[in-house]
């Protein structure tokens, strides 16, 4: 089981959650002034997002029945998620005051397409979609390159990456050349070259007699300089992607190779981790105004927030997870007829290797 990747995924989506209810409060409060930065969670959600795919991959994966997985892992609960905020937005315009409710930004944000908002910002209406954007391309492109030989699959789709992004610069002006033409796909490629290096048999010797903790500790002081010091935005993205490179090789090393962490608690945090991740903007947006309106005091309208907002959208990613996507999940697998096969990663591997369900 991938404890320790499991906890980095789970703290990565609560730094995200937590530097969005900041922003909230900044959006609504001229005295509450708070200082959080969730650049290392998601930094650290790309290189994992990256990493866990070349994990997963099955020996009987075509470019399809990969693809065919990974969409019916993500979009069933986004489709929900953005549903929701779609009916919000609807009937309550001023939460999502910058959502735009034309057919053109509603399909493209159903389908993941890069376009602006009322605000200029290239988002969907349930604005952390964005994110799934990258990460919707990055699965196109790694199925495309499992038409490859195995041993190049992996660099194939980091070429493929540089590809996209160089291509997008010949676009006109707009949306899908800003979005594509975007370097930070370079951390989910670089998620998979943690993966495919950890394949490799010196590397895992190696890992089996190296402490990972230095490595993660160096993360770690990365992103604390990262933060510390001015830098321009090419080299805050170099650090931070190197950073995130670290901690994810240490966890996974450890993981795989090394005494794991043995916690169902952070198992359960993994699972949940996507949950969280689509589930706080709503509470944020419902319980924030709901709150700056009801208190006289902003200090104590912000401290509500965080807690009722996180252990809120803790208790509702459970319950999406054992309620909603655990079955929906199951259930398209089965009509799908998609793999049951071990992934490529422990299919020679003993039992502890074996992965949790991503």
């Amino acid at each position: 089981m991938l404890h320790s990747i499991n906890l980095l995924r789970t703290l990565s989506c609560y730094a995200i959650a937590i530097f969005h209810i900041q922003a909230f409060v900044h959006a609504h409060s001229d005295t509450v002034h708070l200082t959080f930065s969730a650049s290392p969670g998601f930094h650290l959600f790309l290189a994992i997002s990256g990493f866990i795919l070349v994990y997963i991959t099955r020996p009987d994966d075509t470019p399809l029945n990969f693809m065919m997985k990974r969409t019916v892992r993500i979009i069933p609960l986004y489709w929900a998620a953005t549903t929701i905020t779609l009916l919000l937005v609807l009937a309550r315009p001023w939460l999502f005051h910058e959502a735009d409710t034309s057919l053109s930004s509603i399909a493209s944000s159903y389908l993941l397409l890069p376009h602006y908002d009322l605000g200029g910002d290239i988002q969907p209406i349930l604005f952390v979609g964005w994110t799934l954007g990258y990460i919707m391309l990055f699965y196109l492109l790694f199925s495309l390159s499992l038409f490859m030989p195995e041993r190049v699959q992996v660099p194939t789709a980091i070429v493929m990456t540089i590809g996209v992004i160089a291509g997008a610069k010949l676009l006109p002006a707009g949306a899908y050349r800003e979005f594509y033409g975007d370097p930070i796909l370079l951390e989910f490629a670089m998620g998979c070259l943690i993966g495919l290096t950890l394949r490799q048999k010196a590397i895992q010797e190696w890992v089996k007699r190296t402490p990972m903790w230095p490595l993660g500790l160096l993360g770690i002081a990365g992103f604390a300089l990262v933060m510390s010091v001015t830098l321009p935005s090419w080299g805050r993205m170099a650090v931070y992607a190197v950073s995130s490179g670290l901690v994810v090789f240490a966890c996974a090393g450890q993981d795989l190779f090394r005494k794991p962490l043995h916690n169902e608690f952070l198992s359960m945090g993994g699972k949940i981790s996507y949950g969280i991740f689509l589930i706080h903007p709503l509470l944020i947006t419902a319980f924030g105004v709901t709150l700056f309106r009801i208190t006289s005091n902003d200090w104590v309208a912000t401290l509500l927030m965080f807690v009722t907002v996180l252990p809120l959208t803790s208790v509702l990613a459970y319950l999406s997870f054992r309620y909603f996507e655990t079955p929906t999940n199951t259930w398209l697998r089965k009509a799908f007829r998609l793999s049951k096969l071990p992934p490529k990663s422990v299919r020679n591997a003993t039992p502890e290797m074996r992965p949790t369900v991503v």
